[in-house]
């Protein structure tokens, strides 16, 4: 992470091959554990949930749900949002 080198940052979706992935950083990030229907939700999402890539390197997530009611506009809400620790700080959350 040298000064004047430029890394690219990433974002790729969830789907079978990675969902493990997903459930590794959601172990190193927070203090719940997620059930599978939290990771079927995940890989139904579409483009609401994403894996961060840095270097290649997956390093975080962000997870949300679409929040349908009757007679109010259809809301993104974010379920999850994590950054590995010694990759915070580079702008990838943002």
């Amino acid at each position: 992470m040298g000064a004047g080198r430029e890394v690219a940052i990433s974002l790729d979706g969830v789907r079978d091959k990675n969902v493990m992935q997903l459930k590794k950083l959601n172990t190193a990030l927070f203090p719940v554990r997620y059930n599978d229907k939290y990771y079927a939700d995940a890989l139904a999402s579409g483009e609401f949930t994403k894996l961060a890539y840095y270097s290649d390197i997956c390093v975080g997530s962000i997870a949300c749900r679409l929040q349908k009611k009757e007679g109010v506009a259809i809301r993104v809400c974010i379920m999850t949002l994590g950054v590995l620790a010694p990759y915070r700080g580079l702008g990838i959350g943002e």
